[in-house]
C-alpha cells in the first residue's frame, strides 16, 4: 500500500512538473510574440520620429513667391512629415550670401540659385553642390534645351571638370510678342501674324487707326533678345556659333538681314516714341495702360500685368514672325528661371531630393503657374493648360523653340555695339550697313586682343 502511495505521489509531482512546463512554454511563446509586436511598433515609431526630426532648410530670393514656397513646404510636410524651413532673401545680394556661404560650408539643405552656369560652375569645382544623377529618372520632365543649362560636360566653356547636372529647373522663361486682342480686333485683326509681311500689314493697320503699333526695352538688353531669334533664322545656330567666335566672316555671313528687321519696323512707324531710351518696365507700363498694341516681353509679364493691373486680361502671346527670306526655323532666347540645387554636404540628401521632387511634380508646377504667373519647367504641366491663363499657356508651347547655342562674342563690347546700334536704327539715326561695320571692327579688336 505505501509503495503504491508512493507511485501514485510521484506520478502526482510529475503532472504538476509537466504542467508547469508547459505552461511556461505557452508563456514564452505569447511573450515572444508580444515582444516581437512591441518591436515592429517601435521600429515604426522611430522611423516616423526620425522623419519628423528632420528639418530641411531652403533659401530663395523669390519675394513675390515667399507665401507661395511655405505654403508648397506646409504641404510637403502634411504628405511626407518632413519640416522645411522656408527662407527669403530677397534682393540683389543673394548671389553672393551664396557664394559666401560655400566658403564656410554653411549652404542651406536646398535653395534657389542666383547666377549664371560660370558662377555655379564655380561652386561645382569646389564641391559645394551636389550632381543630380540620383534623380536622372527626373530629366525627362524637362526640355533638354533646359536642362543642359547647368548642365557641364567636356564642351562646356568654363573649364568645368566635374561633369553632370548641378540643377533642376524649378520654372523657365522665354521671350515672345505678346499683343493686345481688343486693339486688333478694333482694325479687324482676327489673329496673330505668322510672317514677318504679315506683322508689317498689322502694324500698317494700327498705325493708320491711330494706335501706336509697339513698344519694348530697345534702350536695355531686350534689343539683343529681340535681335536673337532673327539671328538664328537668317545664320543657322551653328554658323551663328561661328560667326560670334571669329571663324567666319561677320559682313559677309547674312547678318546685314538681321538687323534690317528693326528698319523695317522704323519705316513702317511701329515704334512707340522715345524706343530708344525705353527699358522694359516703361514699355511694360504702356502696354497694360493700351498705349501700345505689341510689346516683346519675357514669359514672366505675365505676373508683371497681373500686379500693374489684374483687370487687364485680354493679351496674347504669339512666336516671332519668320520672314519669307530666311533659311532656318525662329527660335526664341529662353532657359531655366529659377533653378534648385542641393548642398553637397547635406546630412538630409534623401530628404532634400524628396523635397526637389516635390517641387516639380506635375501637380505642384500647375499651382506655382496659376498662383505665381510664372512658367512650369515640367513638361506635363506647360502642356495641360490647367491653371494657366491662355497667354501663359502660348508661352510655355515656346519651351520646344528655345535657342540651344546662340554663341557668344570673345568680348561683351560687341553686343554693346549691336544694342546701341539697333537704338539709332530704331530712330533712323543709323543704317544697318553701318552698324554691322561696327560691330565686325569691334569684334576684330576683340578676336585680336584675345590673342
Amino acid at each position: 500500500m505505501i509503495q503504491d502511495h508512493r507511485v501514485k505521489w510521484r506520478m502526482f509531482i510529475l503532472s504538476i512538473i509537466m504542467l508547469i512546463a508547459l505552461t511556461g512554454c505557452s508563456s514564452n511563446s505569447k511573450d515572444t510574440t508580444s515582444n516581437d509586436k512591441n518591436m515592429t511598433q517601435t521600429n515604426d515609431q522611430t522611423d516616423v520620429t526620425n522623419k519628423k526630426d528632420v528639418k530641411l532648410v531652403f533659401w530663395h530670393y523669390l519675394n513675390d513667391r515667399d507665401d507661395l514656397l511655405k505654403e508648397m513646404a506646409s504641404d510637403f510636410e502634411q504628405k511626407t512629415g518632413i519640416k522645411v524651413d522656408v527662407q527669403l532673401f530677397g534682393g540683389d545680394g543673394f548671389k553672393q550670401k551664396i557664394m559666401a556661404s560655400a566658403q564656410n560650408n554653411a549652404l542651406p539643405d536646398v535653395m534657389t540659385f542666383a547666377g549664371g552656369a560660370g558662377d555655379l560652375g564655380q561652386l561645382v569645382e569646389a564641391g559645394n553642390v551636389m550632381e543630380l544623377s540620383d534623380m536622372k529618372d527626373m530629366f525627362d520632365k524637362f526640355p533638354s534645351t533646359i536642362l543642359k543649362t547647368f548642365t557641364f560636360d567636356n564642351n562646356n566653356i568654363f573649364g568645368v571638370k566635374k561633369f553632370g547636372t548641378y540643377a533642376i529647373p524649378m520654372d523657365t522663361n522665354n521671350m515672345q510678342f505678346v499683343y493686345n486682342t481688343k486693339l486688333f480686333e478694333k482694325v479687324g485683326i482676327t489673329s496673330a501674324p505668322t510672317t514677318w509681311d504679315e506683322l508689317l500689314t498689322d502694324v500698317d493697320r494700327l498705325k493708320a487707326a491711330g494706335i501706336v503699333p509697339f513698344a519694348t526695352g530697345i534702350g536695355s538688353w531686350v534689343a539683343g533678345s529681340m535681335a536673337a531669334p532673327y539671328e538664328v533664322a537668317y545664320l543657322g545656330e551653328e554658323k551663328l556659333v561661328n560667326v560670334k567666335k571669329g571663324d567666319e566672316s561677320l559682313v559677309d555671313s547674312g547678318y546685314l538681314k538681321v538687323l534690317q528687321r528693326f528698319e523695317d519696323l522704323y519705316k513702317h512707324g511701329a515704334y512707340a516714341e522715345g524706343i530708344a531710351t525705353m527699358d522694359l518696365p516703361a514699355a511694360e507700363q504702356m502696354f497694360v495702360n493700351e498705349e501700345v498694341a505689341m510689346i516683346f516681353d519675357g514669359s514672366w509679364a505675365i505676373g508683371v500685368f497681373n500686379q500693374m493691373n489684374p483687370n487687364f486680361t485680354h493679351y496674347d502671346v504669339f512666336q516671332p514672325p519668320k520672314p519669307a527670306d530666311a533659311a532656318y526655323d525662329v527660335k526664341i532666347p529662353g532657359g531655366i528661371g529659377v533653378p534648385l540645387v542641393i548642398d553637397n554636404h547635406t546630412k538630409n540628401k534623401e530628404a532634400a531630393m524628396q523635397f526637389v521632387r516635390f517641387l516639380v511634380e506635375k501637380e505642384q508646377q500647375q499651382k506655382y503657374a496659376s498662383k505665381s504667373f510664372n512658367l512650369p519647367a515640367n513638361i506635363e504641366a506647360a502642356t495641360s493648360e490647367s491653371g494657366m491663363t491662355p497667354a501663359l499657356h502660348n508661352f510655355s508651347l515656346g519651351m520646344n523653340h528655345i535657342i540651344e547655342n546662340g554663341g557668344s562674342y570673345p568680348d561683351p563690347s560687341v553686343e554693346t555695339v549691336l544694342q546701341k546700334g539697333i537704338q539709332l536704327i530704331a530712330i533712323g539715326q543709323s543704317t544697318p550697313d553701318k552698324v554691322l561695320k561696327e560691330m565686325d571692327v569691334e569684334l576684330q579688336k576683340a578676336l585680336k586682343e584675345k590673342k
